[in-house]
């Protein structure tokens, strides 16, 4: 029975630790979705109003209404650098993957611009061929 204890306080001291080595979702990281980042920068924007109005009623100094709102204001800039940065990361691999369609496009039809046609009869011939396997006609 002792056993099936120490094993139960295991497991148990296991799933307790277990959120001290997982990357926190709250901070700000290149990793986080768009959806997540708009969301975030929406709710940041919120409190800025909310500190302005509650500067207005006198409820703030105006020191302490200058120092949160400076914070606030940079961490908005922070996540809008962040959204800035995924799309043009995201532009960045739109072109790469353009660019490679391009190429692969380029070589097909540089493929299909070697092929050869009889001057006579007008038939599509191998590559190497030196005669038409339709009319006979010299292809050089």
């Amino acid at each position: 029975m002792s056993v099936f204890a120490y094993l139960i306080g295991g497991l148990f001291l296991v799933w307790a630790l277990l959120p001290l080595f997982k990357k926190d979702s709250t901070w700000i990281s290149l990793h986080m979705e768009g959806e997540e980042l708009e969301d975030r920068k929406q709710r940041v924007y919120g409190n800025i109003a909310d500190l302005e109005f509650d500067y207005a009623m006198g409820r703030l100094s105006e020191k302490d209404f200058n120092e949160i709102r400076k914070s606030f204001l940079a961490e908005a800039g922070k996540l809008m650098q962040l959204q800035e940065q995924q799309r043009s990361s995201k532009l960045v691999e739109k072109i790469k993957v353009d660019v490679s369609q391009l190429s692969k496009q380029g070589k097909k039809s540089k493929k299909a611009d070697d092929a050869k046609y009889c001057p006579d009869c007008g038939a599509k011939a191998k590559s190497k061929a030196r005669f038409c396997t339709e009319c006979g006609g010299s292809l050089a």
